[in-house]
Formats: structure tokens, sequence, C-alpha cells
């Protein structure tokens, strides 16, 4: 008897583990607003994040009516298909995604980037993916300079490039709007210029030759350089933060300069 009731009871441990755990896998799944408390906590920690700069999409926006062009917005789209999430709808307030995408990070991350440009940004859209689950952003970048240039795709001083990024808005038929948000990740505003570091690395997981997101940048205003993204303080990031514009663009293209003649020795 004494060893039924053991095992019964090591059966018991077992299922209340297993539930204890899709439960957990499904919460996080929803890339939801049901945050950890030790996220919550890094959230303040942090410098909030602009919202008001997000690109919106209104929920009953019209796909493309050329066939092509709506091919290519649904298989664009379906890169950031929540798998196992639920749809958005009227009552979605916020769906916040935390990654670790800046661990590690430094302030140049020229190694972990397929392109370093200089751009003013000239237009920014925000669409929702294929299955309504997540919102994205794309923002269509005028090249002023290439300081580190790609080898699949041909970037050039003058021409346009888009470039995407998780998260967005959308607004509802009642006004109502909804936001996603990647953990410390801002959005670029239009009419700005930035440094934008950009990878084919796609932050959900997988990798696109073809699309470019942004891993992170640095505006140039007024002289001055501003980290694009509100990570958490002590970030090897935020040492540029109000640093002199002319003393940030020497330290990258020196930078630059290093990490390609290490990459040819090699």
């Amino acid at each position: 008897m004494g060893k039924n009731k053991h095992a019964w009871l090591f059966c018991l441990v077992l299922s209340v583990s297993g539930v204890t755990l899709v439960a957990a896998l499904h919460t996080r799944s929803q890339v939801a607003i049901h945050q950890e408390p030790a996220k919550r906590e890094q959230l303040k920690q942090a410098e909030d994040v602009d919202i008001s700069q997000f690109p919106v999409v209104d929920f009953t926006a019209a796909k493309p009516t050329d066939p092509n062009e709506r091919a290519k917005r649904e298989t664009k789209g379906k890169k950031y298909n929540g798998r196992h999430a639920p749809r958005i709808t009227e009552s979605t307030d916020q769906l916040y995604s935390f990654a670790h995408w800046d661990v590690g990070l430094p302030a140049l991350p020229i190694a972990k980037s397929a392109a370093v440009i200089i751009g003013e940004i000239t237009d920014a859209q925000a669409h929702l993916s294929e299955d309504q689950t997540n919102i994205y952003s794309e923002f269509a970048v005028r090249i002023d300079e290439v300081l580190k240039g790609d080898s699949r795709i041909s970037l050039n001083p003058g021409s346009s490039v888009t470039v995407e990024r998780a998260g967005g808005r959308v607004r509802f038929p009642s006004g109502k709007l909804a936001v996603s948000i990647i953990n410390h990740q801002q959005m670029p505003r239009v009419g700005s210029r930035y440094v934008l570091f950009l990878t084919h690395d796609f932050i959900m997981g997988g990798k696109y030759d073809q699309d470019f997101f942004i891993l992170t940048g640095y505006e140039l205003r007024h002289g001055r350089i501003f980290p694009l993204d509100k990570v958490l303080p002590g970030h090897p990031i935020s040492a540029y933060k109000g640093v002199d514009e002319t003393s940030f663009l020497t330290d990258l293209r020196i930078a630059i300069t290093d990490a390609s003649q290490t990459t040819q020795s090699q």
C-alpha cells in the first residue's frame, strides 16, 4: 500500500507540473499583457517607450488589389504570425513580447549587422500579420551614406530601402488603439535621421536574406546622438546618449574599418 501511495503521489506531482508547464508556455506564446513581475520591474527601470511614435494600421484596412502585391504582403505578414497566439480583437489593449535581443549587444554592433547606414525616415507604415495575431512596421529610409555595405543587397546613397521592426499600433472602427511592443524597442520617427544597424536575423526566429530588420540605431539630432532604443541603465548603448555627433561617427567609422581589417585577415 505504501508503494502504491508513493507512486500515486509521484504521478500527481507530474500531472500538476505538466499542467503548470503547459499553462506557462501558453501564456508566453500569446506574447500577452500578463507580464512576469521581473519583466514589469525591468520596464520600470527602462526609459518609457513613446508609443505615440508607433505607426498605425486600420484593422479594416483593405488588402492590395494587385495580385502580386497582395501575395507579397501575405508572404511578409506570415513571418509575424503568432502561431498559437489569439487574434487581435477590439478587446486587445497591448501585446507585449519579451526577447533577449539587447543582452550582450555592444554599443556599436557592427559584427551583428549585415549593413550600417545613415539615412532619413521618409515613411512609416504598420501592418497586421497574415493571421491577425501581431503587428509589424515598415520604414522607408532615404540613404545618405552607407558605412557598411551588404554582400547580398545593393545599398547606394540617394536610393531608398525598406526596413522592418516588430511592433506597431492598430486602430479599430471604434477609434480604439491597441499597441504591440518588443521590450525596450522604440520606433524611428518620420523626418528624423538615424544611424541604423540592419540585420537579416529575425527577432521572432529565422533568417531572411532579402529583408532588413532594425537591430538598433541612433538618432542624429542637433549635432548630438540619441539611442533609438530605451535600454536599461548601464547598457553599452546608453554610453553614447548626448555625445557629439562628429565624435560618435568618428568612433563608428574606426570601428567599422577595424572590423573589416580583422575579417580580411582571417
